[in-house]
Order: C-alpha cells, then sequence, then structure tokens
C-alpha cells in the first residue's frame, strides 16, 4: 500500500506542478496582452485628443470665417446703398453725370471686389465644416477605439486573477475590435 500512496502522491504533485506552469504562461500571455493594448490605447487617446484640437481649431475658424462674411456683406449693402442715393441724385437738375459715374464705381465695386470675397469666404466656410465634420467622426472612432482596448486590458487582467482562458481570449476580441476602430479613424478622409 504504501507504494501505492507514493504513486498518488507523486501524480498529484506531478499535476499542480503542470497547472503552476500552465497558470505561469496564461499569465505571461495575460500580461503581453495587456502590454500590447495598453500600448494601443495610449495611440488612441493621443490621436482622440488631437482630434478634439482639430475640431475646435476648425470651429473657430469657422466662426472667423462668418464674421469675415458678415463684415463683407455689410460692405456690399453699404456700396449698394451709396449706389442707389447716386442714382437718385443723377435724377437731379445738377451733376447728374458725376453722381452716375460714382454709382457705376459702386457698382463695380460690389461685382468685382466684394462678391468674389464674399464666394471665396463662403467657399472657405464650407470647407471648415467638412473638416470639422471629419474629425468629428475620427474623435468618435477613437474613443470608441479606447472603450474597447480599456474593456480588452480589464478581461486579460481578470484572465490572470481568475486563471481563465477564456477572459484571455475575450480581451484579445475585444482588443482587436477597439484596434479596428483605432485604424478605420485614422483611414477616415
Amino acid at each position: 500500500m504504501p507504494a501505492n500512496k507514493s504513486i498518488e502522491r507523486f501524480e498529484s504533485v506531478d499535476h499542480a506542478a503542470e497547472e503552476e506552469a500552465d497558470t505561469h504562461g496564461l499569465a505571461r500571455r495575460s500580461a503581453l496582452v495587456v502590454a500590447v493594448l495598453a500600448a494601443l490605447l495610449a495611440v488612441a487617446t493621443f490621436l482622440s485628443n488631437e482630434a478634439v484640437k482639430e475640431v475646435i481649431t476648425g470651429e473657430t475658424h469657422r466662426a472667423e470665417v462668418s464674421a469675415e462674411i458678415e463684415n463683407n456683406q455689410l460692405k456690399i449693402d453699404v456700396a449698394q446703398g451709396a449706389a442707389s442715393m447716386l442714382r437718385v441724385l443723377a435724377d437731379g437738375p445738377t451733376d447728374e453725370k458725376a453722381a452716375a459715374k460714382l454709382a457705376m464705381a459702386r457698382d463695380l465695386e460690389v461685382e468685382h471686389k466684394f462678391n468674389p470675397a464674399d464666394d471665396a469666404l463662403n467657399e472657405e466656410m464650407h470647407h471648415d465644416e467638412s473638416h470639422v465634420s471629419e474629425y468629428n467622426v475620427k474623435h468618435l472612432l477613437f474613443e470608441l477605439a479606447q472603450v474597447g482596448l480599456e474593456v480588452g486590458i480589464v478581461l486579460a487582467t481578470i484572465s490572470i486573477i481568475a486563471r481563465r482562458r477564456w477572459l484571455l481570449g475575450s480581451g484579445v476580441v475585444v482588443g482587436i475590435v477597439g484596434t479596428t476602430l483605432l485604424v478605420a479613424g485614422l483611414l477616415v478622409t
């Protein structure tokens, strides 16, 4: 009988050593996954912050262009009003030709100076709007990537404590989803 007990004890010690080695391997793999996901999380966080800066800068520039458009529109209104008054004066008994010339000069100023500036400013504002929209989408994708990577890190970390491979696998899958969102954010144009 003592030989049987000795063999059972040897097998249980051998089985425990295998479990310990297996747990150590799981911990190493989990730690590696956590490190990779943490590095990707840092990149996603940085890109998310940069996208927010672009949105703020774009909105600020768009507001400045909008103010310039309003200023230009005011100049157009003033020039057109002056041209109208000069035309009225041109109908009077004196200096009709001089008033008509000044009215024509105001009309040409509106046509050749203020209207093209207005068109250019409107185009610039539309460009700023599309730029802001693009970076809003990027920001959303980077934020979602951060969530996926954070959840992946948590699941991989818990797999070490709980000694469950499926938690590590789940963490890897969620991390891949987060990484895919990160890449999608980089590809948005």
